[in-house]
């Protein structure tokens, strides 16, 4: 998989795809963001206030694919303000902090309020991101995996904002996830444009051999 990141403008070959954080406040949702985009951390990092956006370009292979991250607020006042971006995101990232077992416990809500107003409509991927991997981890690993199989076994990465563990990978699966996604989608539009052009093929043939 070739996977580089370029300048945050956008190209007129960039395909756009929304990447909305979720989760309670404190988990750093706002800080792996930060990481991933301008490699910065900032322990005093203050929670987000209603939405914020930033934006990365990635290439795969061929493709550049640009990322419009959106960051979250967790308090309770800024949840509807969230919910109303539900229905246009592309992939989702459930954020807690393994140190920290009510912000994983919180998580089923995350997911049951994402679904619940998004319907999978336009999503192409879900993870679970259990951050803070530097800490001493205070979430039962076997909690983790019953909660991924519970809801239809999406992924999980463990990462650290502070340390950069895990992050750039965590956003070169979801490059080739959405690639995939982009491939598949072109061979379906393809197939029937084949399939059309070997029965015309098959018809002339025999309309060949009738005047034979």
């Amino acid at each position: 998989m070739d996977i580089n990141e370029n300048e945050n403008k956008k190209g007129k070959d960039d395909i756009e795809f929304k990447i909305i954080t979720l989760g309670n406040p404190g988990v750093g949702k706002t800080s792996i963001i930060q990481r991933y985009v301008s490699d910065d951390f900032n322990i005093n990092q203050l929670s987000t206030l209603g939405i914020s956006y930033s934006f990365k370009v990635m290439q795969v292979k061929e493709r550049n694919l640009r990322f419009k991250l959106i960051d979250t607020g967790g308090q309770e006042k800024y949840r509807s303000l969230a919910v109303s971006y539900f229905r246009h995101v592309d992939v989702v990232l459930f954020v807690f902090d393994l140190n920290n077992k009510s912000s994983f416990d919180s998580v089923q809500y995350w997911i049951d309020l994402f679904n619940e107003h998004n319907n999978n409509k336009n999503i192409k991927a879900k993870y679970i991101i259990g951050n803070k991997n530097d800490l001493e981890q205070k979430v039962d690993q076997n909690l983790i995996d019953e909660l991924t199989t519970r809801n239809d076994n999406i992924k999980y990465w463990s990462t650290s904002a502070k340390t950069k563990s895990q992050i750039d990978y965590l956003f070169s699966l979801i490059g080739f996830d959405l690639y995939e996604y982009l491939q598949k989608k072109e061979n379906n539009k393809n197939e029937p444009n084949s399939n059309k052009s070997k029965t015309l093929s098959k018809n002339h043939g025999s309309k060949k051999k009738g005047f034979c």
